[in-house]
């Protein structure tokens, strides 16, 4: 490898943990490009971030001399480097070659295998619906009635279980429903993506409503962009896990939305900058009809260390995430768009992951006569100093 080399970092999944009693990274790619992950020492952070492909190798040396405060040699520095482009991390051939094979495999593949089973779940049927009953059996309050929204998370099923709980013990399907399923998508850079492939579970398969999908295809001018994101996506895929669970026969409508914060921070309504809203929102509007209900798969604050802050959240920041939650939450209840709008800027500093799911639904319901309840809310700790809050809440019409 020559020193004139420029590596260039993919964005990846970067996770702080200790590792045999070091303070260390795990680097893992999140679209699943590659299966591999890689564990580096905490104090290589700063030399990642020069991978820009502006910085060669001498200027990664120069680099890792000052972090480390001692002379690091060329080869070490090569030697990170190639393990980065033999994992598929850095862009280039390897990356390419990587991509290609993925790809056309996600083309090929008749239906979307589950991405998370054997990890976040159990990947044999018998040992999942336990899983389930046990989260399901959760003592969480009991709606009067079964919501045609369900607010539900998508936090890991584990930390996440008296939110699931409470979520789908308060779902109720009529036989042959529609159900659009909508989710934040992580790694979507388009506005909206939607799924074209039945979703596969241990449980069986969820199946797309074919007739729903071809007329959003005929409606709106760019129905799947990044459709590969949609391959390794949790935050729809734990939702058809617990609809496939609960209910038999339904088709659901599986919708990624990408991030609206850069309207939000500029003050601006993307459904008055970007066409391609108004369209979606055009074509999902005559899906409701007294069959179809709404599932909406996200998280909501995301706050501390390991989320980009310069603190570790606590009790505090969990009850001021809640309050926030709670403030976004009413201003959906409403059927008001323009208060939610205004409590959706708001919340950009608690980096609400499912904004835009949100902000997309409040539109799609603004001026109808709602009623709402939160079933559930609950600041979780997920990593050091850090956390989470998720709810679970119900809209009625």
């Amino acid at each position: 490898m020559r020193p004139d080399f420029t590596p260039c970092l993919r964005p990846l999944d970067v996770v702080p943990v200790e590792w045999e009693g070091r303070p260390s990274l795990i680097l893992r790619d999140p679209l699943g490009y590659s299966e591999e992950f890689l564990v580096v020492p905490r104090v290589l952070a700063p030399l990642l971030s020069l991978m820009d492909g502006r910085h060669d190798l001498r200027d990664l040396q120069a680099a890792a001399t000052r972090t480390l405060g001692r002379l690091v040699m060329l080869e070490e520095v090569v030697s990170l480097v190639e393990r980065l482009e033999a994992c598929g991390f850095l862009e280039g051939e390897t990356f390419e070659r990587l991509r290609e094979a993925a790809e056309a495999s996600w083309r090929n593949a008749s239906v979307r295998p589950p991405a998370c089973a054997g990890r976040s779940y159990p990947a044999e049927p018998e040992a999942l619906r336990k899983f389930l009953e046990g989260i399901l059996a959760r003592e969480v309050p009991s709606p009067r009635q079964a919501p045609r929204v369900l607010v539900a998370p998508h936090l890991d099923l584990s930390s996440g279980a008296r939110g699931f709980a409470a979520a789908y013990r308060a779902l109720s399907l009529p036989r042959g429903a529609r159900v659009l399923l909508f989710g934040t998508g992580h790694h979507l850079s388009h506005p909206l993506s939607v799924l074209t492939k039945d979703m596969d579970t241990p449980l069986g398969v969820v199946p797309v409503d074919r007739e729903a999908v071809d007329f959003l295809c005929r409606r709106v001018s760019r129905p799947f962009p990044d459709h590969f994101s949609h391959r390794n996506e949790h935050s729809l895929e734990f939702q058809a896990l617990f609809l496939r669970y609960r209910f038999a026969d339904f088709r659901v409508v599986p919708i990624l939305f990408g991030p609206v914060e850069g309207y939000l921070s500029e003050g601006r309504d993307p459904f008055e900058a970007e066409p391609l809203y108004r369209e979606w929102l055009s074509a999902l509007r005559k899906l409701l009809d007294e069959r179809t209900c709404l599932v909406l798969g996200i998280d909501f604050a995301h706050l501390g260390l390991r989320y980009g802050d310069p603190f570790p959240a606590g009790e505090r920041e969990g009850r001021e995430a809640l309050r926030r939650d709670r403030a976004l939450l009413e201003a959906l209840f409403s059927g008001d768009y323009p208060r939610f709008f205004l409590e959706a800027r708001q919340s950009l500093p608690f980096k609400i992951c499912g904004l835009s799911v949100l902000l997309f639904t409040a539109r799609m319901l603004s001026g109808l006569d709602l009623r709402g309840e939160i079933y559930h809310q609950e600041a979780v700790p997920f990593g050091p100093g850090s956390l989470v809050s998720i709810a679970a809440a119900g809209i009625y019409r």
